[in-house]
């Protein structure tokens, strides 16, 4: 049920503990308990294991993934965040052509079609794809993950069988699920995460954001870069569109051996179109209060990386009137119960 995020606790505002690992918070439980699983958490973080057969990453990658490293913590800072190190051994590249059937399977049953996916019970990123293949396209992905990792995490104490993350210490089951990721919050029953939608609308376009401040500095990629802009450009031409249009929603062309060109779109287009529908119209009916659009956008992305949710809330109330908030997270809602 959603009333058990009603509006004031959906706005609630964490004490934001500098983060040791993914999480932020484990609400429910007694101060030593919490500290104990945070602690658990901490541990999974800093001593990564993933569990099955993995590629080894080549110098260049290393490198990149340093780098992006280190430009993560100067993207964040201008979200008001200070990132965390996130180590290279957490980025797990499964290998194919090693990993059973079963396990592919078991993980597209769990991800979906997704390539890439950050696993919050083992403070890991896995991706489903081999660097050298698509060089710009795996590291968009690893952005993508990261700026979920750096996200507001916090879990809730949970009484069910099935909860996502059980736990087991000393002969002690305990059981959590979801509270907040993000931007989106979760019900205490488990089964439903409130304005998925809008989290994953807002970590995509922090990684179109990103990927225009750093990626596309990096030299490795030029090449990708550059065929991705003729086609930007060609396109733009041919549909008489702003280039700004056009390079909102090409991720990348992939050229094949007979030299056809074929484009790929940044994920979640639906969610980001109807994201940026709502961000448009906060901005028009509140331009006194705004500098611009992107001012907009910044409380959001805050919300999702800090946990503090409540000024986009009031602006929501505001604008829209009473119940639009909690109206906006039904209509983006997740249900794992399906």
């Amino acid at each position: 049920m959603f009333d058990v995020f009603c509006y004031n606790r959906a706005m609630e505002e964490f004490p934001l503990n500098k983060k040791e690992s993914g999480m932020n918070r484990v609400i429910g439980f007694e101060p030593e308990k919490e500290t104990g699983i945070l602690d658990h958490f901490k541990d999974e973080f800093e001593h990564n294991l993933f569990g099955v057969d993995e590629k080894e990453k080549t110098q260049e990658l290393k490198d990149a993934l340093t780098r992006i490293n280190a430009d993560m913590k100067e993207f964040l800072k201008g979200y008001g965040v200070d990132a965390i190190e996130i180590p290279l051994d957490n980025i797990h590249i499964l290998d194919k052509e090693k990993v059973s059937q079963k396990t592919l399977q078991e993980i597209k049953e769990k991800r979906g079609e997704s390539e890439a996916f950050y696993i919050s019970k083992r403070q890991a990123i896995g991706l489903i794809k081999n660097y050298e293949e698509g060089k710009l396209s795996f590291l968009q992905s690893v952005v993508h993950e990261e700026l979920h990792l750096q996200g507001f995490y916090s879990y809730q104490k949970s009484s069910r069988w099935d909860a996502e993350i059980v736990l087991e210490k000393r002969d002690d089951l305990v059981g959590i699920d979801i509270r907040r990721s993000g931007f989106s919050m979760g019900t205490t029953d488990g089964k439903m995460l409130f304005f998925h939608d809008v989290n994953e609308a807002v970590i995509t376009e922090l990684q179109i954001r990103f990927e225009r401040m750093f990626l596309e500095k990096y030299p490795e990629l030029a090449s990708e870069l550059e065929a991705r802009d003729d086609y930007i450009q060609e396109v733009a031409r041919r549909d008489d569109a702003p280039i700004e249009k056009v390079r909102e929603v090409v991720r990348e062309v992939i050229i094949n051996e007979d030299g056809e060109r074929k484009w790929r779109s940044y994920a979640y287009h639906e969610e980001r179109k109807k994201f940026a529908e709502l961000i448009d119209e906060l901005y028009k009916r509140n331009m006194s209060d705004f500098e611009s659009r992107e001012d907009v956008f910044n409380l959001f992305a805050q919300a999702t990386l800090t946990g503090r949710v409540l000024p986009v809330a009031r602006l929501i109330e505001k604008t829209f009137g009473k119940g639009a908030f909690r109206a906006i997270g039904e209509r983006s809602a997740k249900n794992f119960a399906e």
